[in-house]
């Protein structure tokens, strides 16, 4: 008897909050949406002399919004970072619309496995740190191990299409909630720096930490982070073959892709929850791109770096 008096007033409150909901008025009734050019068509609409309904002007919009931005590199991430963005948005019909948006975020990072094969990232060789050398057939082993980190100032400049995945209610009242995907290209400008020196010229003693495992590497992660001071004073490596530059900044093309939720919290302003993922055409977003092999001729890594941006913003309808 309880659990049916229970699923009664459960059927009574979802009957009353949606008769709440269709109170509001029709998006196709409200001629502030329609433009001039259309609004002779509008009013014969309404007054029931034409079959169809004008087509609502398409709306400009402004978004702001701030998450954790991560790099997927050499290095392992460190979570969270800050970041954000803005964005002003285009709608050219019921399913896309085109996006302009500048990003910027500060992600970091720090490996809990020692390398030694660094003579080749000049960030490390540079500062006083003896690694694996190979020169012929003569081999010196390295003197110092070193934990790679970084903290990036990355920046994104891009043109994205939007397109509408829930939207087929066409000329009714907009959806409370929207599902829709990202696609874009830009220009992605940043500078990464390292915290390799102790005070003003003195390299840290990484030696007396053990090598990192996946089973201890929470722990080494934490020794390593109470040995840095976090200054990130010195600059990390550049590529000399990829010169191009913005704003005193190393530049590479990017392409990206995502996914957004966007709830409607007035007839205006939604709260949008997303996640893009940037595509870029550089190794050194995490100041690092030698493997540990072979040993003291390091090669390249085989893969370039990318980032994820994970965020929460509002976006209000200007016009």
């Amino acid at each position: 008897m309880h659990l049916k008096k229970l699923s009664t007033f459960g059927l009574l409150l979802f009957v009353t909050l949606f008769a709440k909901s269709q109170v509001s008025l029709p998006e196709w009734r409200d001629s502030s949406l329609i433009p001039i050019s259309r609004m002779v068509q509008h009013s014969e609409f309404l007054n029931n002399l034409y079959s169809f309904p004008s087509k609502p002007r398409n709306k400009w919009e402004l978004g702001l919004k701030v998450g954790s931005p991560s790099i997927m590199g050499d290095v392992s991430a460190n979570y969270p970072a800050l970041g954000f963005g803005i964005h002003l948005r285009k709608s050219l019909g019921y399913l896309f619309s085109i996006r302009a948006e500048y990003f910027r975020g500060t992600p970091s990072g720090l490996d809990w496995n020692a390398s030694r094969n660094y003579n080749y990232n000049t960030a490390w060789a540079n500062t006083g740190y003896l690694a694996n050398i190979r020169s012929g057939n003569n081999f010196s082993a390295a003197q110092d191990k070193v934990f790679y980190n970084y903290k990036s100032s990355v920046n994104d400049i891009s043109l994205q299409g939007i397109v509408n995945l829930n939207n087929i209610r066409f000329h009714k009242a907009q959806n409370k909630f929207n599902i829709y995907s990202i696609m874009g290209i830009g220009l992605t400008f940043f500078e990464t720096k390292i915290d390799a020196i102790k005070g003003t010229n003195q390299k840290y003693s990484f030696n007396s930490i053990p090598d990192g495992t996946w089973d201890n590497k929470n722990q080494v992660r934490d020794q390593v982070k109470s040995l840095l001071d976090g200054t990130y004073e010195t600059l990390a490596e550049r590529d000399p073959l990829k010169g191009s530059k913005l704003f005193g900044m190393s530049s590479t093309f990017s392409v990206s892709g995502g996914l957004g939720f966007a709830f409607k919290l007035s007839p205006k302003i939604n709260l949008a929850i997303e996640d893009r993922i940037v595509l870029t055409k550089s190794d050194l977003l995490d100041g690092q791109r030698w493997a540990a092999t072979p040993l003291g001729d390091a090669a390249l890594t085989p893969d370039n770096d990318h980032y994820n941006f994970l965020s929460i913003g509002l976006n209000i309808n200007l016009f």
